[in-house]
């Protein structure tokens, strides 16, 4: 790993006057342990080489501000994968903190070597390309420490001044012209071997039709155990995180509007981020008493999961579903596809 050991040297040099150094493990027991674990549990992708070499050698928690927040420890990286919702690509793994954003490596793919660093903002449903490995990150801050780049204000990097940086940097390795910003929310918009890494095949988004208005599935699922049905308007996120791995949202036709979960399985297969007109798919069943969505499809489901049911096929809604007769909403979407 010459790049990597060569943009260590450089950012310790650099990062020296500010207290600041990349700490080599003197025991890598440990790291090695935790990256096995990371690795078997990242299934058909894999951590970068470079990546892995980082964290088992030396210590990222080492490097802190005024870089960044600092590097997520380890043992709770993959717990952290999976709190966003809408979640991330499964390609992009968290690996550090900035103020109101996080910075991801892509993994490794069949289809792709993986490597490059992405950086978002946590109220932005795009990632940007940052660099190329783990090496290209250290070398921007370098550059940042060589120049002086800080915010004597908030104690960090001047954002401002590093976003210039990372212009530079993306110019010279791939040319003016290179895609920096892709879509991470939006299953539909991503690229080729990102969509192949989750599973998705061509023509998972194509629309089917809508069989049901808002008000006609109300209509009918007071007289069925459960309605499947696809529906056709707008779809807006109202709550995401929580103890459940899931979002509620509202969805609305010319007729009406329902609350409706989005569990995580679904949203990792749909067009989440697509906060306008969307095809979904839901599995509804008969509200208590009056036909007014007094309770939030959360807590429906907060309430089955509690009793130790699971969200991974649509046998499974409907009987988490059979086990909410007594609240008063019960929509779970299965699908959401983008109208463009």
């Amino acid at each position: 790993m010459i790049l990597l050991n060569e943009a260590i040297e450089r950012f310790n040099a650099a990062a020296k006057p500010y207290g600041l150094g990349v700490a080599r493990r003197r025991r890598t027991g440990k790291s090695e342990r935790l990256v096995k674990t990371i690795d078997n549990a990242l299934a058909s992708l894999e951590l970068p080489a470079e990546l892995s070499s980082f964290w088992i050698g030396y210590d990222p928690g080492s490097i802190v501000r005024p870089a960044f927040d600092g590097f997520i420890p380890l043992e709770v990286s993959l717990e952290r994968r999976l709190l966003d919702c809408p979640p991330a690509p499964a390609v992009l793994y968290p690996i550090a903190d900035w103020t109101h954003s996080r910075i991801w490596i892509e993994l490794a793919s069949k289809d792709h070597p993986g490597g490059r660093i992405f950086h978002s903002y946590h109220d932005e449903s795009e990632v940007s390309l940052w660099a190329f490995g783990i090496s290209g990150l250290l070398d921007l801050l370098s550059t940042a420490f060589e120049r002086d780049l800080l915010d004597d204000r908030r104690g960090g990097l001047h954002a401002t001044h590093f976003d210039a940086v990372i212009r530079r940097h993306l110019d010279d390795a791939m040319g003016p012209g290179g895609q920096r910003r892709f879509e991470a929310v939006d299953r539909s918009q991503f690229p080729v071997h990102w969509q192949t890494a989750e599973g998705l095949a061509i023509g998972h988004f194509e629309l089917r039709g809508a069989t049901h208005t808002v008000t006609g599935l109300r209509s009918e699922r007071k007289r069925a155990d459960s309605v499947t049905a696809t529906l056709q308007g707008f779809f807006e996120l109202d709550v995401a995180g929580g103890p459940l791995h899931g979002c509620v949202g509202t969805f609305s036709d010319d007729s009406g509007s329902i609350q409706v979960f989005v569990p995580k399985t679904t949203a990792m297969k749909g067009s989440l981020g697509h906060n306008g007109e969307v095809e979904i798919d839901v599995i509804a069943m008969p509200p208590n008493g009056s036909d007014v969505d007094t309770l939030s499809a959360r807590q429906d489901v907060e309430y089955a999961v509690s009793a130790g049911l699971t969200l991974d096929d649509q046998d499974v809604f409907v009987r988490l579903m059979q086990q909410m007769r007594e609240l008063d909403t019960s929509v779970v979407a299965t699908a959401l596809r983008p109208i463009w």
